[in-house]
C-alpha cells in the first residue's frame, strides 16, 4: 500500500515540515464530479429559453408582415424616382399607403392642404407644407417640379412611409 498523505492532518504553521512530508507522498484527490443536464432545472431553463425564442419570433414575424405595405411603398417610390412626372406617382403611392395604414374613411376624402397637413401630422419630421404651392401646382396642373422640389418630395415621401404612425 502506498503512502497517501492528507493535508488536513498536517500542522500548517511549520512550512518546512509540510514540505518534507509532501516530498514523495501522493496527495488525496476526490473523484471528478460528472456534469450532466439531467436535473429538472436544466429542463426548465431550456423550456423557458425555447418559449421566449418562440414568442420573440412570433412578434418579429407579425411585425414583418404588418410592415409589408411599407416595404412595397418604398420600393415603388424608388422606382418612380427616375420618372419625369414623379409627383403624381409619388402621391398615389402615399395615398395608397395611408389608406392601408389609416383606412379609406379617414384618408380617402383628403386632398390639397388637408392632405399635406395629414401627412405632416402622421409622419415624423416630414415637411410637405413648406412647399405646398409648388407641390399642388405640380400635382393638379401638370407642371414639373424643380430639381430641389423633386429631391425634397422624395426625401419627405420616403421619410413619411418609414415613420408614419399606423394609428392615431
Amino acid at each position: 500500500m502506498r503512502n497517501v498523505l492528507q493535508l488536513d492532518s498536517l500542522p500548517t504553521n511549520d512550512t518546512t515540515a509540510v514540505a518534507q512530508l509532501l516530498h514523495g507522498a501522493e496527495l488525496y484527490e476526490p473523484a471528478a464530479v460528472d456534469f450532466s443536464f439531467e436535473t429538472i432545472g436544466w429542463w426548465g431553463l431550456g423550456l423557458l429559453l425555447l418559449l421566449v425564442t418562440l414568442i420573440l419570433g412570433y412578434f418579429g414575424l407579425r411585425r414583418y408582415w404588418k410592415n409589408k405595405y411599407r416595404r412595397e411603398a418604398l420600393d415603388r417610390i424608388k422606382r418612380v424616382a427616375e420618372e419625369e412626372q414623379l409627383t403624381t406617382e409619388v402621391f398615389v403611392v402615399l395615398k395608397n399607403t395611408a389608406i392601408k395604414a389609416f383606412g379609406r374613411r379617414r384618408v380617402g376624402g383628403l386632398y390639397d392642404h388637408d392632405w399635406l397637413a395629414f401627412l405632416e401630422k402622421t409622419g415624423k419630421q416630414v415637411n410637405f407644407l413648406d412647399r405646398e404651392e409648388e407641390l399642388l401646382t405640380a400635382l393638379y396642373r401638370n407642371v414639373l417640379l424643380s430639381n430641389e422640389g423633386k429631391r425634397k418630395l422624395m426625401v419627405n415621401a420616403e421619410k413619411w412611409v418609414k415613420t408614419h404612425a399606423r394609428q392615431l
